[in-house]
């Protein structure tokens, strides 16, 4: 994609005019005039998806191969960097339905899981690739290419201001003019403009991460090349990891809680514990990761949140590109198969997120609070279970297991209280990711 060739909005008149400007509020489905300058010639598109990362690019390829008319905005000009380990887990991958090869940099078959204070160490295999490596420049772009080849129109370099639910549609007010469609996607990350002054309560628990790319020695790489590292008892509160690329290493902290470490420090720190001290090369950024969803807040009347704009991320791994991907396209059916009815729009949604997500991140919460809110606990529960827990996340990646199926099952419990499970050889399963069968 070539970063010159930047799409502005083209101008075309509405067959219709709204007699009056309205904006959506938080205390239910109210309309309340505000004194904003119409723009006289928007844009006129069937959904406006805002963020052209993974989530909003999966809406804008599944509504555009429905044959809707979508508009895809983002102020970035691609392809652009984007901060994050990128790790694809195996059910994201079935679940896009690509051919991912061009931009696959590796896949992991193995995940190891250390425990510090103790010194425990889990290692995990599939006969499929646990995680797919990426970088996400590269990825978005392509993600964002086969959105574009479906029918999307994308205009990038374009910064949203506003969002203006009114009474047959939305306003989306932009540096370039305003767009106007029957529905508004809102997956413009963490620190969403669209779901901001659509008027969506944030209840989110964001959290600050510490991610680098750095480049090592060839000894060095060869030594992490084979399997995704998690390293816990290091960062308070948190976790490191080393993910193998291509030619380099993806390396990050990320802690729970706010103002109780120096991430910078706790990331040397982890550097030096795990062997990586003083890179050949490094690319370090910080960026905020939401843990905690919206509390059921996905959607109001023609606009819907997905990706972290939703706080749709797993609690206890930090990863949100699954659940990105996953609800841009969940956003996007509820859209095709309501036919038009914002109230239908919204149900349906609602009820994919239950049935995918809200229940198992639900249940996840209870177990990260283990993890990483007592210390003891965790050093406790690895020290018994460590194999067991690593094989059931592990499951849970795969797509071929739940998080509530662990909390909700008394049986479980008992397991826990139970003698120590002896570390297994690491094993190879069937995987189909829950939810395949439903694109």
């Amino acid at each position: 994609m070539d970063s010159a060739e930047v799409s502005r909005p083209v101008r075309r008149r509405p067959a219709h005019r709204v007699p009056a400007e309205f904006r959506f509020r938080a205390d239910g489905f109210r309309y309340a005039p505000v004194g904003v300058k119409r723009d006289p010639d928007p844009y006129l598109c069937d959904v406006a998806v805002v963020g052209a990362g993974p989530a909003g690019s999966s809406a804008a390829l599944t509504l555009a191969r429905a044959g809707l008319r979508v508009a895809l905005v983002d102020r970035a000009v691609f392809p652009r960097p984007k901060t994050c380990g990128g790790g694809l887990l195996f059910r994201t991958v079935a679940w896009l339905d690509l051919d991912l090869g061009g931009v696959v940099e590796t896949q992991c078959f193995e995940a190891k899981l250390r425990h510090h204070r103790p010194d425990l160490v889990y290692s995990t295999r599939r006969d499929a690739p646990i995680v797919s490596m990426v970088m996400r420049d590269r990825f978005d772009a392509f993600l964002l290419d086969a959105a574009t080849r479906a029918g999307a129109k994308l205009f990038q370099g374009v910064t949203v201001k506003a969002v203006r639910v009114e009474v047959d549609g939305v306003t989306v007010q932009t540096t370039e003019g305003d767009f106007a469609a029957s529905y508004v996607i809102a997956a413009d990350g963490v620190t969403s403009i669209v779901a901001r002054t659509a008027g969506f309560p944030d209840l989110r628990n964001v959290v600050p991460a510490v991610e680098a790319e750095i480049s090592v020695q060839p000894e060095r790489l060869q030594r992490f090349a084979a399997a995704a590292r998690f390293d816990f008892g290091l960062v308070p509160w948190g976790y490191g990891w080393v993910f193998p690329k291509r030619d380099h290493l993806s390396v990050g902290v990320l802690t729970t809680r706010h103002g109780n470490c120096n991430l910078n420090e706790e990331y040397r720190r982890y550097l030096s514990a795990v062997g990586l001290e003083h890179p050949l090369k490094e690319t370090k950024r910080g960026y905020m990761i939401p843990l905690r969803p919206r509390d059921d807040l996905f959607a109001f009347p023609r606009c819907l949140l997905v990706g972290d704009a939703a706080g749709l991320v797993d609690p206890i791994t930090a990863e949100g590109i699954s659940a990105a991907v996953r609800s841009g396209q969940l956003a996007a059916s509820a859209i095709v198969e309501a036919q038009g009815v914002p109230d239908a729009v919204m149900a349906g949604y609602r009820t994919s997120l239950e049935r995918e997500f809200l229940r198992d991140l639900r249940a996840a919460r209870w177990l990260a609070r283990a993890l990483y809110g007592f210390p003891t606990l965790r050093g406790w529960m690895l020290r018994r279970h460590g194999q067991r827990l690593s094989e059931f996340v592990t499951d849970v990646v795969m797509g071929t297991a739940h998080y509530r199926d662990a909390v909700l099952s008394p049986g479980n419990y008992l397991k826990l209280l139970g003698g120590r499970t002896a570390p297994t050889e690491p094993v190879a399963r069937p995987q189909r990711p829950a939810g395949a069968d439903n694109l």
